[in-house]
């Protein structure tokens, strides 16, 4: 982002100690799934974060193949609406090893994301956390294997449509 001439709240400003590629909100279905313990629909559910200021925001980056010693990895943060900030740290990660976490697309309806690595696309799924008796979302490595995305070396753009029915994608041709 730009220089600003406004003072800038260090609330409103985080570190995490990786380089961010990639962030994504949260659906608040996806955390009404999480807490009703089943693979509900987004109708079936009453969004979580209705009844709290608190969101989820997913963030990806790192360091690349490792040589830099900064960690690549998936973070999953809150964000507070009424005090417009970032929580501290995040209060879920997902270590992607040596596979830089570049680009991420949440599905709509709250089921999990997809994310882009040098060679291929992976799906995760959400897990349930407790942080001070409060349950939040983290991530976690899913079984879903997606076939058509496996070795097509690293996409820069993903995208689903409204409904979640169709992904856009747009990188590397692989030859």
């Amino acid at each position: 982002m730009g220089k600003s001439n406004q003072n800038n709240d260090a609330s409103n400003c985080k570190k995490y100690g990786i380089p961010l590629y990639g962030a994504a909100w949260v659906p608040p279905a996806a955390a009404s799934t999480i807490k009703s313990g089943s693979e509900s629909t987004p109708e079936e559910t009453e969004p979580a974060a209705s009844s709290s200021s608190n969101y989820h925001i997913v963030l990806a980056g790192g360091g690349g193949e490792g040589r830099s010693g900064i960690p690549n990895a998936l973070l999953v943060s809150t964000f507070d609406f009424s005090s417009n900030s970032l929580s501290d740290q995040p209060v879920g990660k997902l270590g992607t090893g040596s596979d830089l976490p570049y680009r991420i697309a949440v599905h709509p309806g709250g089921e999990g994301l997809i994310c882009s690595l040098p060679k291929s696309c992976r799906w995760f799924d959400w897990d349930a956390i407790t942080i001070k008796d409060e349950l939040s979302l983290s991530l976690k490595s899913s079984e879903k294997v997606l076939e058509k995305l496996e070795d097509v070396g690293q996409q820069l753009a993903l995208t689903f449509n409204n409904e979640g029915t169709l992904l856009a994608v747009g990188g590397e041709v692989k030859n």
